[in-house]
């Protein structure tokens, strides 16, 4: 199963055997792929417009022909950044761009995931060090700049312990702060794709150095 976020909303690509999984969700669109990736541009812009239901899940015999058909409408570039923890048990977030959201950044040439996910969590937030843990998780969304692209962002646990921030203005961060994740995830405005990984993961708990 892929999961892609348009506009705000899940593209869900599955295989057959996985359809039982959906059949009884209200207000999701649930659709055979035809094969051929013209079909998947129009969903995709049906998406982008802004659609009525909260989920489009699309089947297929071969999930992995379908994602590398999607892949050649949306181009993916790879990001990396952290999910960090202090030690009072809360996270690092930033605001940016009318959202809150998490540090990250895309890959310099020949640079791992992980180094780019620690170099991009001290830029954006000024922290001077971090310790980093295990892969957390992964996200996908789908954006358009001069054309479509898929950002994947592998996203890893990380410590650290300095209080001051130093959002980076030039990246258009206005904020950094730490926050329990409860609150977090009750109480700020996030993108639906940070929201999901979030929720998946087991955040009340402490990295030990």
């Amino acid at each position: 199963m892929y999961k892609i976020y348009i506009n705000e909303k899940p593209l869900i690509l599955i295989s057959n055997k996985e359809i039982n999984n959906f059949n009884q969700k209200t207000n999701v669109l649930l659709s055979r792929y035809a094969g051929k990736p013209k079909f998947l541009l129009n969903y995709i812009d049906m998406m982008e417009k802004g659609m009525k239901f909260d989920e489009l899940v699309l089947f297929s015999d071969d999930v992995q022909q379908m994602y590398r058909d999607l892949k050649t409408i949306a181009p993916p570039v790879k990001a990396a950044g952290g999910i960090v923890f202090n030690n009072k048990n809360e996270i690092l977030v930033i605001f940016r761009k009318g959202f809150w959201d998490l540090a990250k950044g895309h890959l310099h040439k020949n640079e791992t995931k992980k180094a780019a996910a620690a170099r991009e969590v001290m830029e954006e937030t000024g922290l001077k060090n971090v310790e980093v843990f295990e892969k957390a998780g992964k996200t996908r969304h789908i954006f358009k700049n001069k054309s479509r692209q898929m950002k994947i962002s592998h996203w890893y646990f990380m410590k650290a312990n300095q209080a001051e921030l130093i959002p980076q203005t030039e990246e258009d961060i206005s904020e950094a702060k730490w926050v329990k994740p409860d609150v977090f995830l009750e109480n700020y405005s996030m993108y639906a794709s940070i929201k999901d990984l979030l929720q998946n993961l087991e955040l009340n708990r402490t990295k030990s150095s």
